[in-house]
């Protein structure tokens, strides 16, 4: 289940945004973790995903850090858990997240989805507090069969919250 298209396109977007920001992109070194959940609403087969998570941000050389945790719900009963984050990239810094060396989160990583294995591209973005109506979450998930599921929009409700590096975690 190998989708390099997926992957490029998950990167590409990274470069983008590093040039208009002009910030560095999809590179280690930002250390900490985000946190939070809510919705999105989006037309096609699952209407509203509602979602929950924590995850670690990649550090070059190390391991990335845990727990490493994000549940997708969709409006149609269907349900992803993420069982391994394979990629962790943390960006920024923004202005608007200022208990944090970045403000977005791009991942992959594989699970399931409704008990069958499956494959995650995600981004999310902390545009500051409170965060509903203006962070934006992002979410591709391919089953085994090539099936795909994709929803991009800003948050109906919840939050995307950035934090630093605390204690002994990255």
């Amino acid at each position: 289940m190998k989708h390099t298209h997926i992957l490029t396109a998950l990167f590409l977007s990274c470069a983008a945004i590093s040039a208009v920001a002009a910030a560095p992109c999809c590179t280690y070194g930002d250390a900490g973790r985000m946190t939070g959940g809510g919705s999105i609403i989006c037309t096609g087969p699952a209407y509203r995903y509602t979602f929950g998570y924590e995850l670690h941000c990649a550090r070059e050389g190390q391991p990335i850090s845990g727990p490493n945790n994000l549940e997708v719900n969709f409006n149609t009963g269907d349900h992803f858990h993420l069982t391994n984050l394979t990629r962790g990239f943390c960006t920024g810094p923004d202005a608007s997240t200022p208990n944090a060396p970045f403000n977005t989160y791009y991942g992959t990583g594989t699970g399931t989805l409704n008990g069958q294995p499956a494959e995650i591209w995600f981004n999310l973005l902390d545009r500051g507090e409170p965060g509903a109506g203006v962070d934006i979450a992002a979410f591709t998930i391919q089953t085994a069969s090539g099936n795909l599921l994709q929803c991009s929009n800003t948050l109906e409700g919840g939050n995307n919250q950035a934090h630093r590096a605390t204690g002994n975690k990255p």
